[in-house]
Parts: C-alpha cells; sequence; structure tokens
C-alpha cells in the first residue's frame, strides 16, 4: 500500500524509508489518496484545516477519518460534502463542537460515529496508567519525569 504522509516538516529520508512513507503537499495527498487519517493538534492554524477547499480536492471515493480533534474538520462542510456525494464516507472518533454532534451527520448512512474513545482498548489505557505512574513516581523520586513536556522547567 503506498502511505503518503503531509506535515509542516518532513522527515528525514532515513525515517521514510524504514517506516514506509511518502512524503506529499497536502493538495497533493488529498487528491491521490482513498482514505485520510487526520492526526493533527488543534491550533489556530489547523482549524478547519479540512474545510470546503480540502473536501472539494479529494476522491469521491474517498474517506475521511478523525481522531485528532474535532473543530480540525468543518463539520458543516463535511456534512455538505457528504450530502452531495463528494466523498465517500467518513469515520469520526471527535467532534467539532463536543459533546454535540452535527445533528446531520447522525443521519448520514455514509458516516461511522464514536464518543471519542479512539484510545479505549484495554491494552492502550493500562498503558497510559503505567505512563502516569512512572512520571509520577520519577517526579517524587526528583527526577525529571520521562514525559514532561516543557523540559525547561525541570532542575536537574
Amino acid at each position: 500500500m503506498k502511505v503518503l504522509y503531509s506535515m509542516p516538516r518532513r522527515a528525514c529520508p532515513e525515517l521514510e524509508q524504514e517506516v514506509g512513507v511518502i512524503y506529499a503537499d497536502q493538495e497533493t495527498l488529498l487528491r491521490e489518496s482513498d482514505f485520510i487519517s487526520v492526526h493533527a493538534p488543534l491550533k489556530a492554524e489547523t482549524r478547519h484545516l479540512i474545510g470546503r477547499a480540502e473536501l472539494g480536492l479529494m476522491k469521491p471515493s474517498a474517506i475521511l477519518i478523525n481522531t485528532a480533534r474535532g473543530p480540525v474538520v468543518d463539520e458543516e462542510a463535511l456534512v455538505e460534502a457528504l450530502r452531495h456525494g463528494r466523498i465517500g464516507g467518513a469515520g469520526l472518533d471527535v467532534f467539532e463542537n463536543e459533546p454535540r454532534v452535527h445533528p446531520e451527520l447522525l443521519s448520514l448512512p455514509s458516516v461511522v460515529l464514536a464518543p471519542h474513545i479512539a484510545s479505549a482498548s484495554r491494552q492502550t489505557r493500562l498503558r497510559m496508567v503505567e505512563v502516569a505512574a512512572e512520571n509520577l513516581v520519577a517526579g517524587a523520586c526528583g527526577l525529571v519525569p520521562p514525559n514532561l513536556v516543557n523540559r525547561e522547567v525541570a532542575k536537574g
């Protein structure tokens, strides 16, 4: 399977080769992909990253999957694209105005909705508990927690 990815900074060629992915600009990715899986943080510049224009680039058979953050996808534009057959379907685990779901998404047969539980497997939740405990123990022992995001504030 050919896997395209797009992000602000391209990965090094060695990593691309190791994991078997090909860098593409966002327009190329949207035009060529059968499945588009969104994994972007929610920031001002990613709000409605996928909107009318982006949905218009996608294949009529393409499936959009959003497990990132709801507002990364313009739900009104998504509903319009689905209603008019501009894309094939959508799988959503997050919603633009959680906990509310756009009412038309609930009735479209080409949409699969999940209640924001993409990480809810037993294995994932157990690992989340382990990571939290490892960080807590490290901090209590005066060490830098392994998953500390703002390391500049750590002493030691």
